[in-house]
């Protein structure tokens, strides 16, 4: 009879199959796309940003030049708000939206210059996040704290691909207006060129989904786990009873 169960048990647990809730089951073929080098990131309707005028602390929010700067931990910023605009001391609603920092940044410089000689503005964005799941180290958001980010480094940041990982088909998902675009990429073939002009952008989700040796390889685990344990109990129990 316990052999029966031992049997049993083993073969449940390896024929059980497990579902993986991130494999999607689209055969859609993913288009590729493509950064242009000169890609800067614009501002966007509920963009986070840090303010900093050199030397005028009181118009700064969460200052880079302060001793006592801060950020969006500490809830000091300002919020790109639906119009596009933030609420800034001295110029008021102030138009940022589709610009890019450098632009903003002059922008705001010559609007502060009916008060200020001579201003320096730096503008920080808080939430240039990206998100990257699956077989990762260290999944989850990943702030982007350069302009251009290329996968490997994204990759790399997130505490690099977990031995399960399957390089042949990772995916990158980027939503364009109501459009969702995908690209896969099989980073067992890329040449340093080609990796070095796939660039990850603000808003991105990376994911790197699982090799299908991984359920094989804890199922068997397991089962030889429970089959020691059974062999265990098994002679335990030859012991008691002296058969």
């Amino acid at each position: 009879m316990a052999r029966k169960l031992l049997f049993g048990l083993v073969l449940c647990l390896l024929t059980g199959c497990t579902q993986n809730l991130f494999q999607s089951t689209d055969k859609t073929k993913y288009q590729a796309f493509t950064t242009d080098q000169a890609y800067e990131y614009k501002l966007r309707k509920d963009d986070k940003l840090t303010i900093s005028v050199w030397d005028h602390e009181e118009l700064s929010v969460g200052s880079i030049y302060s001793v006592n700067s801060s950020g969006e931990e500490q809830g000091k910023w300002v919020l790109v708000d639906p119009d596009g605009k933030i609420g800034f001391s001295k110029v008021g609603a102030f138009p940022v939206e589709g610009l890019t920092v450098a632009a903003a940044e002059d922008n705001l410089e010559r609007a502060l210059g009916k008060w200020i000689v001579n201003p320096q503005v730096t503008i920080q964005v808080l939430n240039k996040e990206v998100t990257v799941l699956g077989e990762v180290n260290t999944p989850g958001l990943l702030l982007l704290q350069k302009e251009r980010n290329t996968l490997l480094e994204v990759l790399g940041r997130a505490g690099d691909l977990t031995v399960y990982a399957e390089k042949r088909h990772v995916k990158v998902a980027r939503a364009e207006g109501t459009a969702l675009r995908e690209m896969e990429i099989d980073l067992t073939q890329l040449d340093r060129n080609y990796a070095n002009n796939i660039v990850v952008l603000p808003g991105d989700v990376v994911y790197v989904p699982a090799r299908k040796g991984k359920q094989f390889d804890k199922k068997a685990g397991t089962s030889l786990a429970v089959t020691s344990a059974i062999t265990a109990i098994l002679l335990f129990t030859r012991i008691i009873t002296g058969i």
